[in-house]
C-alpha cells in the first residue's frame, strides 16, 4: 500500500484551546444510560488531531516495521495480552502470501475481501496505544489518543434536539448526510469519505468507535440508577477504557451524541482511533493510582459490593 495512493497519508490539524460541555441534560427526550448524565465543563489546551481516523495502510506501517514484536511500545498488561494470544498483526487481518511478505485480506462480517487500506483500522486499545508510541518514537513526537474533553472539541455541537441526529435519522438519512452509522451502510467505509465537522475533521460519529484516553468514570452530579445499579458502577475500576462515537452498526441511542461506553482494552468493538499530537495529557481521566476508583464515590463500600 502506498500513502497517498491507496490510503490517505496523514494529516493533522490544530486545535485551539476551547470551553466544551461534557454530559446529557436530564430533560433530553431520549433514551440515556446513567454514565452519560451529569455535567463537566472544561477548558482544555491546545492540541493538533488527525483530520481522519488512523487506517488500514497507516497501521500497516506499524505492523512492517515489527510494532508487535517491539515490547517498550507498549504498556505491560498489553504487551502481556500480545504475548498470550501471539498476535503480530490486527485480529480481522488475514494473511494473503507467503510468511513475512505483509500482504493480507479483511475479514469483514459475512466474507475475506481485498484489504481496503483506506478503511479504518479497528484493533483493541492496546494496540491504538503501542502504535501511538511507536509513531512518536519515529516522528520525534508525542502522539496518544484524545481525551473526552478533547475528543468534544472535534464534534459539531449539539445545541438543541434538533442537532440529535438520532433522533431524526434512519440509516439513509444518515447515509445522505455522509456519516455511517445505523447500519447506513453494511460495513466501514473509507476515512476520508464522510462528512467533516466545522472543526474540519472526519468520522467524530460513525464508522467505527473512537477509543480514548481516558478510563470510564462518571460525571460531576451524576447519580447511580435505582433500576440498573450495576450498568457503569462496576466499570469505575480503571479497568475499562472510553469508546465514544458510535460505528457503522450502531443503532438508537448508541448512534446519539450522547453515548458513553467503555470495555475493557483487549476487546474488539469495531473501534478504532485517531492520532493527537500534544505536550499536556487533555484531562484524560485515569484510575491508576491506589484508591482512585473509589474517590468517584460517596460510600466506598459501593463499589467494593461490586468487586
Amino acid at each position: 500500500p502506498r500513502a497517498g495512493i491507496d490510503y490517505p497519508a496523514t494529516e493533522l490539524r490544530e486545535v485551539a484551546a476551547t470551553t466544551v460541555r461534557v454530559g446529557k441534560p436530564n430533560d433530553w427526550p431520549s433514551y440515556g444510560w446513567d454514565n452519560e448524565y451529569g455535567s463537566r465543563v472544561p477548558r482544555g489546551g491546545a492540541f493538533r488531531a488527525g483530520t481522519r481516523l488512523v487506517s488500514n495502510g497507516e497501521f500497516h506501517e506499524f505492523v512492517v516495521a515489527g510494532g508487535y514484536r517491539a515490547e517498550r511500545f507498549w504498556a505491560p498488561t498489553g504487551w502481556a495480552w500480545r504475548r498470550y494470544r501471539n498476535i503480530k498483526w490486527p485480529t480481522f487481518w488475514v494473511p494473503d502470501g507467503p510468511e513475512g511478505s505483509h500482504r493480507y485480506k479483511l475479514r469483514t462480517l459475512f466474507e475475506h475481501i481485498d484489504m481496503p487500506w483506506n478503511w479504518p483500522a479497528e484493533v483493541n486499545a492496546h494496540e491504538a496505544q503501542a502504535y501511538c508510541a511507536w509513531r512518536s518514537e519515529r516522528d520525534g513526537k508525542r502522539y496518544r489518543l484524545p481525551s473526552e474533553n478533547e475528543h468534544h472539541a472535534l464534534r459539531d455541537p449539539v445545541a438543541t434536539v434538533a442537532d440529535d441526529l438520532a433522533l431524526q435519522c434512519d440509516g439513509m438519512a444518515f447515509r445522505r448526510r455522509g456519516i455511517n452509522l445505523n447500519l447506513a451502510y453494511g460495513s466501514s467505509s473509507p476515512v476520508d469519505a464522510g462528512y467533516t465537522t466545522r472543526a474540519g475533521f472526519q468520522d467524530v460519529f460513525g464508522n467505527v468507535w473512537q477509543w480514548l484516553e481516558d478510563d470510564v468514570h462518571p460525571l460531576p452530579s451524576s447519580e447511580v440508577h435505582p433500576y440498573y445499579d450495576d450498568f457503569s458502577s462496576p466499570c469505575y475500576d480503571g479497568q475499562h477504557q472510553m469508546i465514544l462515537g458510535g460505528s457503522w452498526v450502531s443503532t438508537g441511542e448508541e448512534a446519539g451524541p450522547w453515548a458513553r461506553f467503555h470495555f475493557r482494552p483487549h476487546f474488539f468493538q469495531h473501534a478504532g482511533f485517531r492520532l493527537v499530537e500534544a505536550t499536556h495529557d487533555g484531562g484524560a481521566v485515569h484510575f491508576d493510582g491506589e484508591g482512585d476508583a473509589h474517590q468517584v464515590y460517596e460510600d466506598r463500600q459501593m463499589l467494593n459490593d461490586y468487586r
